[in-house]
Parts: structure tokens; C-alpha cells; sequence
């Protein structure tokens, strides 16, 4: 199978869904869920990885597991990857924010060391990194308070579903995050939306380092 694959419109699953929606002025939906990440948390601090790197596998492994993360609208139509990447920010040493892109991958040690050689990359050159390896899943972290939810409208540009989240939050013996989900609803609908939270939160839960 090709790892990327455009999409005949009149044969996708999605066909009316997306000939509907792609012509909407404002075809974004976003959804917010509250995840345990009590597991990550654990890791991240007996095992000193790092949080980010391990929440972003996780959203990589739970888009791999469900297919309508594998389309990708792209300028000159819909793509079918074979596999997903995501992303995440980087804070440039001259201030600035670029985007760092990691490709797929089922092993987490091999994920952390592409994701802290792209990361440092991206910080000490001040460029973007981005290979055309798979269908997008954007992240942004918005460390320092623990906002409830984000509203992240779409544009021409930054049209790839995107996942923010804030700061976790302890409850008792539990750790927990809001996760703020924005897709494009002219290939993700409702019941995949919330398949890919349910599979992101047992990622979550079952990761072992």
C-alpha cells in the first residue's frame, strides 16, 4: 500500500459529509474531554520523561488506531496516509515559535529521541520542521494555568485537526487534563471525534515505559 494516497471524493466514505462541509465558512468543531493521566504522570516522574513526550505518543498511537485521523485535506484535495505524525511548538533561543514535526512510530524510545533531536533543532536553528510523512495531528501545549477548554478556529493555513491542552490538575491520588480536540468537520464527524477520545484516554492508561 502507498503511504499516501489521494482520494477519489465520489467514492469516500465521507462523500456528502465532506462535499457539505468544505464549502462552510466555518467547518471547525472543537470538543473538550477530561483525561486521567495519572499513568504519564507517574513515568514522567519516576522515569524522568518528558510529559509532553509522552502525552504526544500517545495521540500518535491513539490517530493510528482510528482511520478518519488518516485523512488529510491538502491544497489540491483529500489524502489517505498510511500512518499519522503529529507536532508540537518549540519557543526559538531568538523567541520565536516553530513548528517541530515527528513521524510515526510504535516504539516510544525511538519517538523521544526523534522528538528531542527535532525539538532542539528546531530551538537552536529558529526553522520549522516538517517532512510529508503522514496526516497531521497538531499539538499545542499552553502550560501555566489549567484552562478548562480552548476555542481554535480554522484557517487557509492551520487546518490539520489540533489538540490543546493546559497544565493537569491533582485530585487526591489522580492526575487529570482537559484536552480541547478541533477538527475539520468535513472529515471528522461526531462518533470518530469521540472513538479518538476514547482511544487516546486507554493509551493513556496502558502506556508502559
Amino acid at each position: 500500500m502507498e503511504t499516501k494516497q489521494k482520494v477519489d471524493i465520489s467514492q469516500y466514505k465521507h462523500s456528502e459529509m465532506y462535499q457539505r462541509f468544505i464549502k462552510e465558512k466555518t467547518p471547525g468543531v472543537c470538543v473538550t474531554g477530561k483525561f486521567d493521566v495519572t499513568n504519564i504522570r507517574r513515568i514522567n516522574k519516576r522515569k524522568k520523561h518528558k510529559f509532553n513526550a509522552l502525552l504526544c505518543f500517545a495521540v500518535m498511537q491513539a490517530a493510528q488506531k482510528c482511520d478518519d485521523f488518516h485523512y488529510q485535506i491538502n491544497p489540491d484535495g483529500l489524502y489517505y496516509y498510511q500512518n499519522v505524525k503529529v507536532n508540537s511548538v518549540v519557543r526559538g533561543d531568538d523567541g520565536g515559535l516553530y513548528n517541530a514535526e515527528y513521524k510515526y512510530t510504535d516504539n516510544f524510545y525511538e519517538f523521544e529521541k526523534n522528538y528531542l533531536a527535532i525539538r532542539e533543532y528546531c530551538k537552536t536553528q529558529c526553522k520549522h520542521y516538517s517532512e510529508d510523512t503522514g496526516a497531521l495531528i497538531s499539538t499545542s501545549a499552553m502550560i501555566g494555568f489549567p484552562f478548562e477548554s480552548a476555542a481554535v478556529n480554522l484557517s487557509d493555513i492551520f487546518i490539520a485537526n489540533f489538540l490543546v491542552w493546559s497544565s493537569y490538575k491533582k485530585s487526591f491520588f489522580k492526575t487529570y487534563l482537559n484536552i480541547t480536540l478541533r477538527f475539520h468537520h468535513a472529515t471528522i464527524e461526531g462518533q470518530a471525534a469521540a472513538l479518538f477520545f476514547k482511544t487516546l484516554q486507554e493509551e493513556i492508561k496502558n502506556l508502559k515505559i
